[in-house]
Formats: C-alpha cells, sequence, structure tokens
C-alpha cells in the first residue's frame, strides 16, 4: 500500500489584487455616491437652520407682543433724540447720541434684563457701560446660517470701537418700516393711503410697522388698533445680513428696520454686497443667507418664509400696516 501524499500549496500562491483599472472604477462610485448624499446633507442642516431662525424670530415677534401687552397696547419703538437730552438730544448719527433701539427696549421680554439694566439710557452710547454692552452678541437675533455670529465692526455712523478687540454686536433680525422708498434704484415709492399717504420716505415715514425714527414723527408710534390691514397679513419683522448692510446694528436706532420699498435680496448674486455694505439706499432693506428667499415674522406674530418670487407689488402691500389692500400671504 502506497502511502498517502499530503498536498502542500505553493509557496507562490496569493489571491489576485485589484488592477488599476477596477481601483479607478471603485473610487468612481465612492465619488459618485458622495457627490449625491453631500447635497442631501446640506440640504438637511440648511433645512435645521431654517427652523432655528424661524423659532428666533418668532421669539422676536412674541417679544412685541408682550411688549404691546405691557404698554396700552403699543409697540415698541426707534428713539433717535430723547426730548430730555440737551440739544435735543445730541448728534442724531453716532456714539454721542441718547436715543435707543426698539430692540434694547424689548430685551427684557427675550431674557435679557441684565443686559437691560446694564444699559445707562439717560447717557450717550458713548459711555463706558453702553459700549461693553453694545459690543455684546444677542444669540436669538442671530440666524445659523448666517456668519457674522453676533459681532461685526466697520457699521455706519459709529465709528471704530474704542476699546481694542471689541466690535459692535449686530442683529439678523429687523423691523418693516414699511413699502414706500426714496433712494437707490426705487425712488418715488409712495401709497396714496394708510400711515403717511403720498410719502416716499420710507425711512422716517414710512408706512410699516417701526420706522427709523419716532421721537420727531409722533404718528409713527404704533398700537394694535393701527394695524387696519390685519396682523396676519402684515410684516412685522424681516431677515437682514450685516455683511451686506453696515446699518446694522441691534442697539442703534439708525440700525434696526428696513423697507421693502426695495425687493427682497436685491442684487444677491449679481454685485458684491460686501463691498457695497454703505450702499444704503440699495441694501436698508431685507436679506437672507437662506436660499431662495427670507423669514418674516407677521404682526400675530406667526412666521413665514417669503421667496424671492414675490411680486414686488404684493411685497410692497404685505409691509403697509393700514393702507388698505385686500392682499393674502402668497
Amino acid at each position: 500500500m502506497k502511502p498517502t501524499r499530503l498536498a502542500i500549496p505553493s509557496a507562490g500562491l496569493h489571491r489576485p489584487a485589484f488592477t488599476l483599472v477596477e481601483l479607478l472604477v471603485v473610487i468612481a462610485i465612492i465619488g459618485v455616491l458622495i457627490g449625491l448624499l453631500l447635497p442631501a446633507v446640506q440640504s438637511a442642516r440648511e433645512a435645521a437652520r431654517r427652523a432655528s431662525c424661524q423659532s428666533n424670530i418668532k421669539q422676536v415677534g412674541l417679544a412685541l407682543h408682550s411688549y404691546a401687552s405691557a404698554n396700552n397696547d403699543t409697540f415698541p419703538h426707534n428713539l433717535g433724540k430723547e426730548s430730555t437730552a440737551p440739544a435735543g438730544g445730541g448728534p442724531p448719527y453716532n456714539t454721542g447720541n441718547r436715543g435707543r433701539s426698539w430692540i434694547a427696549r424689548i430685551l427684557p421680554y427675550m431674557e435679557n434684563t441684565n443686559l437691560y439694566d446694564r444699559m445707562q439710557f439717560d447717557q450717550p452710547l458713548s459711555n463706558a457701560d453702553n459700549l461693553d454692552v453694545c459690543g455684546t452678541a444677542i444669540k436669538e437675533l442671530i440666524c445659523p446660517s448666517d456668519t457674522s455670529r453676533g459681532l461685526m465692526n466697520d457699521r455706519a455712523n459709529l465709528g471704530n470701537h474704542p476699546t481694542s478687540g471689541r466690535q459692535w454686536g449686530v442683529t439678523n433680525y429687523k423691523a418693516v418700516a414699511g413699502g414706500n422708498w426714496a433712494w437707490g434704484d426705487h425712488t418715488g415709492v409712495r401709497m396714496t393711503t394708510g400711515r403717511w399717504p403720498n410719502s416716499d420716505n420710507g425711512i422716517d415715514r414710512g408706512n410699516g410697522m417701526i420706522c427709523r425714527n419716532s421721537d420727531n414723527q409722533p404718528g409713527n408710534i404704533t398700537t394694535f388698533t393701527d394695524i387696519t390691514d390685519g396682523t396676519s397679513k402684515t410684516f412685522a419683522l424681516g431677515e437682514a445680513v450685516p455683511e451686506w448692510s453696515n446699518h446694522t446694528t441691534w442697539f442703534f436706532f439708525n440700525h434696526t428696520t428696513g423697507g421693502c420699498g426695495v425687493p427682497l435680496n436685491y442684487r444677491v448674486g449679481l454685485v458684491d454686497l460686501f463691498a457695497a455694505r454703505g450702499d444704503w439706499g440699495r441694501n436698508y432693506s431685507f436679506f437672507s443667507r437662506h436660499p431662495g428667499g427670507a423669514m418674516f415674522a407677521m404682526a400675530d406674530g406667526s412666521t413665514t418664509f417669503i421667496t424671492n418670487s414675490i411680486p414686488l407689488s404684493l411685497y410692497r402691500q404685505l409691509a403697509t400696516i393700514g393702507s388698505g389692500e385686500a392682499v393674502s400671504l402668497p
């Protein structure tokens, strides 16, 4: 009987490796999969940011209502010059001014009482305590899709911050001053009815909720009964992008309103808006980093996303509080 012979594998045998072509095919497939997944991931992230932005602007809108409920149904207003200040309030457009914004007035209703209590309302902005407060970022005023993170320098009329390394607190949410306008590419936009009929001064004589300056324009102070167009059909707040308009801080009366006389997201993608941030006649309006539109809060406290395709006439009509238009949200 012959002995059994064991089969010993040859030391030279091994599993074949991928060829270069196969490796390139695998890499290409992975690249395609990543290319398909990336937009979905980015879309999900933007949806989350937009939901957070919607929550923020709603909280600001509800703070407006809380302020009004505590003040005889009267909404807060900007004050450019206080009547008790020397010489009518001091310089109107710099840190020597004693005026404050409507946002500063609603801080206690946004769980920012400590910040409000630190403000010296009887002193100009140049006061050391005020400068410290005005260099504070407020998280409820920051859209997560924006890149400013609530602080910026180079703000109009304020000059350089006197404290090294500090910046001004900015906001992504401004009040709607109305639908009339007189500057830039949209001059002579008027309405014949409502607040300030036939006026195109959409800054100090706007036909909307809160104008830039109300101390010398008493007709600008808004109550619930003034909103005869319907609170669910009237813009109260809209989004802003501080990088694209240097008239944007949360504390200064000249920096907390915008007009709908200028189209929504005007010139986005057409010009360098950061370089044009001082062009107030074209950017004292509403912008957003959300694709396709911007978030707005209505006078009843609800929120809505307005697309860039909204007809300009409707956009302006929704910005008025009492012009009598029979309109509805798109």
